[in-house]
C-alpha cells in the first residue's frame, strides 16, 4: 500500500511526501491524502547602479543605457527584472534596477560580454566611475547591503565603521622610538 502511495505521489508531481489520514473516515475506510510544501523565502539580490554623463552625451549614453537593458532583458541568464530610468531631477543621471536570481547570476551578469561592452562604451561619455550598490532582495522586501567585491582595510565600510580596529586606516598608537611618551 505505502508503494502504491508513493508512485501516486510521484505521478502528482508531490515528491515522496508523508501522507496524514485525515480524522473523518470516507464511504471505504480510506484516509484523505495531504501534502504540504515547504515555503522558504525566495531570496534573490538586486543591483542599483547610477551613471552620470558628460553634458552634452545625454542623447548617446541614453540610446546606450536603451540598448544595454534590451541586449540583458533578452538574456535568460539569472536576470528576473532590468530596468534603466533617467533621472527625474538630473537630465545627466541615468540609474539602473537590476534583480538577479543570486548573486552568482550577478557576478556571471557583470563579467559578461553584454556588460563588459556596455561598460568600455559608455566610460568615455561619463563625468566619473558607475556607482553600484548591491541589496539582499527577500519576499518583495531590499534588504541589507552586500559588500560582493572589494578590498578591506583600504578605505572600505570596514575602516568607515572602525569595524577594522584602526579607524580609517590610522593606527591609533605610538610608533616613534626616539620620544616616548
Amino acid at each position: 500500500m505505502e508503494a502504491r502511495r508513493a508512485r501516486l505521489a510521484e505521478g502528482m508531481g508531490m515528491g515522496t511526501k508523508t501522507w496524514v489520514r485525515s480524522g473523518r473516515r470516507t464511504g471505504g475506510g480510506h484516509g484523505v491524502a495531504c501534502c504540504a510544501r515547504r515555503r522558504g523565502q525566495e531570496k534573490s539580490v538586486v543591483c542599483n547602479k547610477t551613471l552620470v554623463c558628460k553634458e552634452g552625451k545625454e542623447d548617446e549614453v541614453q540610446e546606450l543605457c536603451a540598448a544595454y537593458t534590451d541586449a540583458m532583458k533578452a538574456s535568460a541568464s539569472g536576470v528576473l527584472s532590468f530596468e534603466c530610468t533617467r533621472d527625474t531631477h538630473d537630465d545627466l543621471q541615468f540609474h539602473f534596477w537590476e534583480r538577479y536570481k543570486d548573486a552568482a547570476s550577478f557576478s556571471a551578469a557583470m563579467a559578461g560580454e553584454k556588460t563588459q561592452g556596455f561598460l568600455g562604451e559608455v566610460s568615455e561619455k561619463l563625468q566619473k566611475p558607475v556607482g553600484v550598490s548591491l541589496f539582499e532582495y527577500a519576499d518583495g522586501k531590499v534588504g541589507s547591503a552586500c559588500v560582493e567585491v572589494g578590498p578591506k582595510g583600504e578605505g572600505g565600510l570596514d575602516d568607515a565603521t572602525g569595524a577594522n580596529k584602526y579607524g580609517g586606516g590610522a593606527r591609533y598608537e605610538q610608533t616613534s622610538t626616539a620620544v616616548q611618551l
